[in-house]
């Protein structure tokens, strides 16, 4: 009879155990998904933006698209550029911008969400690159749900997205990398002033009009 009860609590104990494994192996699986990111992107590059208004300065991590349009012609065209992301709480300024601009129409730009200035940094830990516009205004925004079309209804969820347009004076490409570079000791090479003359192709009759 001793036997049984001894049998009888080992078992339970056995059972409480597997119970508190599987429990949680089960809390670091929830963990685990919980911290996944939700909108992976190839080379874990992430969108950052500093938009300085007339009220103050607002930073978002909140875009996931980024495209530029025109400027790079800077003879002809003005910067056009294009951001889109899930709707997200640190836009207050921005969304108080389109409102504005809707309110009072495209040809008023005499107010104050005209003429702000926008930073967006490509970043996956470090700074990749970075585009800064000045005198930027926002011609066009539009808002719409996005899912997967072949998982239908019931696949990987919604995606409720602003679309933003900008359109600005002027801006200015920078490729921190270089910077980054120049902080390390560089590769001995050597100097182009060390090698002897070489040949100018340009002369070349292939070359000439």
């Amino acid at each position: 009879m001793k036997h049984q009860k001894i049998t009888s609590i080992t078992a339970i104990i056995a059972i409480v155990v597997s119970i508190t494994i599987v429990f949680g192996t089960n809390q670091n699986i929830v963990i685990a998904e919980e911290k996944k990111d939700p909108y992976p992107a190839a080379n874990d590059v992430k969108i950052h933006t500093i938009m300085t208004f007339k009220q103050g300065v607002e930073e978002s991590d909140g875009f996931q698209a980024f495209t530029q349009s025109k400027g790079f012609n800077r003879e002809k065209e003005s910067p056009q550029f294009q951001l889109i992301g899930v709707v997200d709480a640190d836009k207050r300024l921005l969304y108080n911008a389109v409102d504005v601009i809707y309110q009072r129409g495209l040809s008023d730009q005499n107010h104050e969400y005209t003429d702000f200035d926008v930073s967006v940094y490509l970043q996956n830990g470090m700074i990749l690159r970075s585009f800064h516009y000045a005198d930027c205004r926002v011609t066009d925004y539009k808002v719409s749900t996005d899912f997967d079309k072949e998982e239908g209804w019931f696949g990987k969820g919604f995606a409720t997205l602003d679309t933003f347009a900008f359109a600005c004076a002027g801006y200015s490409p920078e490729n921190p990398l270089e910077k980054y570079y120049n902080q390390h000791d560089k590769a001995k090479t050597t100097s182009s002033l060390s090698l002897k003359q070489q040949p100018d192709f340009t002369t070349h009759p292939k070359f000439q009009n």
